[in-house]
């Protein structure tokens, strides 16, 4: 009894050992396959986050370019007129025998200029009929 035993667990590890590989497939799926979620996070999170902070980086960086005398602008905080601009340090008048320097980097609100709001005409506005 024990050797017939013993032969039939003998069979049953020898047929286990050589069943196929469970999940169907058989062997491992390629790294670009094992790569792609990952990929395709990163291009999600690229496109909804990443790209439009460069974008607004940007666009702020050309506002700073741009700046003039005259222009209303928001430094950290505190609201003034451009009153000098010399390399990257930009005197903010901010009352009148008050001026406060900046870094330009700091500015990041430009409004119109004070010359054009002088400038521009009162619009009338038509009656109701």
């Amino acid at each position: 009894m024990l050797d017939s035993l013993a032969a039939w667990l003998a069979d049953f590890s020898v047929a286990y050992a050589m069943a196929p590989p469970s999940g169907g497939g058989g062997g491992q799926p390629s790294f670009l396959i094992q790569l792609a979620p990952f990929l395709m996070i990163f291009a999600i999170i690229y496109f909804i986050m990443i790209r439009p902070q460069q974008k607004k980086q940007q666009e702020i960086r050309r506002m700073q370019e741009a700046l003039k005398p005259g222009d209303q602008v928001v430094a950290s905080g505190i609201l003034g007129e451009v009153a000098r601009i010399k390399d990257d340090i930009v005197t903010l008048k901010v009352d009148e025998n008050v001026r406060v320097r900046v870094q330009k980097s700091f500015i990041t609100v430009v409004g119109s200029s004070a010359n054009a709001e002088q400038n521009k005409a009162p619009q009338k506005e038509k009656p109701e009929k």
